[in-house]
């Protein structure tokens, strides 16, 4: 029943979910804290593994909820393979079949009005979902214990400062150029690996 479940909610959200990538993470959260499949703090560690590994990023984080999911049944690494091949498929299938409806289509409704007001219509909720999806990142890492559905007073006596001051460090450094080039994410990754390894793992720096 798991997989079922499994396929349907993906499959809906790669449907409706346009913008892919960031935009998907306020309906994956909304779903996996639905039918208890892992908790907030855990979906976002699996944000960094999607992240940090090649692929899409939307692809990777359902794949990944497939693997978690489908590991707690009786099927053990069966079933995580199994949800990986559900969770991917699913996500991945509608947009499959709309591109190729809109290949087919595309000379007939390119300059019409109305697909065009769709699209506009469409682009400042993906802007809004993306915009949601940082803010819950952002208070997830730096406000440890805020709950976003019931704020309280309590949410804001923990604040890591470690983290933020990361943030403060890797933003600029993602802008910057040297040599009219800006610094490759790849080695971006690397390095705030290395220092969440140094920080949070051999010192046990917790906030």
């Amino acid at each position: 029943m798991e997989f079922l479940y499994l396929f349907w909610e993906f499959f809906v959200i790669g449907l409706v979910t346009i913008g892919g990538g960031y935009a998907m993470l306020s309906p994956v959260t909304q779903v996996v804290e639905k039918y208890g499949w892992m908790t907030e703090n855990e979906l976002y560690n699996f944000v960094g593994i999607a992240e940090s590994t090649p692929g899409p990023f939307a692809i990777n984080l359902a794949t990944f909820v497939g693997v978690r999911v489908g590991g707690t049944t009786a099927l053990g690494v069966f079933g995580s393979i199994l949800g990986a091949l559900v969770t991917t498929i699913a996500v991945v299938l509608p947009s499959l079949v709309i591109i190729i409806v809109v290949t087919k289509l595309f000379d007939k409704f390119n300059n019409s009005k109305y697909v065009q007001g769709v699209l506009y219509g469409i682009r400042p909720v993906v802007v809004g979902l993306i915009l949601a999806s940082v803010i819950r990142i952002m208070c997830t890492v730096i406000l440890p214990n805020l709950n976003l559905k019931a704020i309280t007073g309590e949410g804001f006596k923990q604040f890591n400062w470690i983290s933020l001051i990361i943030v403060a460090v890797f933003f600029p450094l993602s802008r910057i150029k040297i040599k009219g080039k800006k610094i490759h994410p790849i080695l971006l990754i690397v390095l705030s690996a290395v220092v969440g390894v140094v920080l949070f793992g051999a010192i046990g720096v917790t906030q």
